[in-house]
């Protein structure tokens, strides 16, 4: 039976193990989403949802779902939902499309935006959140930015209105170059012990000075990140980062919401599923003594 148990618990370890591989490793920043409940999480959803037809419908459908279903679960009137938040239909019944044609939107942007119905459930809320802050200028790439948290994104900042333009800070830079020099000397003088090639008390010291380095640098970095200096604001957007970092998390509760609609009914109906269960533990223990009352 011990060895089951310790066969189990191994088990549950790999398996933790791959799923935490299969994340993609940190990225940066990485702050905790402010978390809603009740009322307030509606009224998120609903903000999060005029923010998504405004800046993001037009490239990304959420084909998976109807408007007059989430009219329905997110109390919007639908005369308010026809008039204001439906672009691409006249019908209240409708899947949530757009009218992009996928062969176009392949030849501008070099593969077709996909659909985000499911994106809040691949990608988990807090890695979107902090996706959605994470663009910076970057005149290297096609767009002229880049993304901290999904490092060379094929795509433009579609929230640059709102957010603004942001760089990383010089800091942030010069950290992030150190850590490049020492990644590369490492992984030199892991090949070279490899082929054994060179003095490998050399190479050992060498390995062991990038690797503390590389540890040294991601703790700043981390660092940087929580005290909200890894980004310096270059051009001013319609919201002020607080407001935007408010609004992002609007947005990342209503794709949250997208990817399944029956989550907040099917919490509710755990708590009572829970409690049938404790009440009828109850009834079962009681049950027991009464049949083996004469027996004890």
């Amino acid at each position: 039976m011990k060895k089951l148990i310790k066969i189990s618990l191994l088990t549950l370890a790999s398996i933790s193990l791959s799923v935490l591989a299969s994340g993609g490793g940190s990225y940066l920043p990485n702050d905790e989403m402010p978390t809603y409940t009740s009322h307030r999480l509606t009224t998120s959803m609903q903000n999060g949802m005029q923010v998504y037809m405004n800046n993001c419908m037009g490239c990304h459908s959420l084909e998976f779902q109807r408007y007059n279903r989430t009219a329905k679960d997110l109390v919007i009137p639908e005369d308010l939902m026809i008039s204001n938040l439906m672009f691409s239909s006249d019908k209240i019944g409708d899947l949530m499309t757009n009218n992009m044609p996928t062969a176009s939107a392949e030849k501008w942007f070099g593969t077709a935006p996909p659909d985000l119905s499911l994106i809040a459930r691949s990608r988990k809320p807090q890695w979107l959140y902090n996706y959605f802050r994470g663009f910076y200028q970057d005149d290297s790439r096609p767009y002229g930015v880049n993304n901290s948290v999904f490092k060379d994104v094929g795509m433009p900042h579609a929230l640059e209105s709102l957010q603004g333009i942001q760089a990383k800070t010089d800091e942030v830079k010069n950290l992030e170059n150190e850590k490049e020099y020492a990644l590369g000397d490492l992984a030199s003088a892991q090949e070279k012990l490899k082929n054994e090639e060179g003095d490998s008390s050399e190479l050992n010291a060498l390995i062991s000075k990038s690797e503390a380095l590389i540890h040294e640098n991601d703790e700043k970095l981390m660092e940087l990140s929580e005290s909200g200096n890894y980004f310096t604001l270059v051009k001013q957007g319609q919201l002020s980062p607080a407001e935007f970092d408010s609004a992002m998390t609007d947005l990342v509760n209503f794709l949250d919401y997208i990817g399944e609609p029956i989550k907040r009914e099917r919490k509710s109906m755990g708590v009572y599923v829970l409690l049938f269960i404790l009440f009828f533990t109850a009834v079962a223990y009681f049950l027991k003594k009464e049949y083996w009352k004469d027996i004890h």
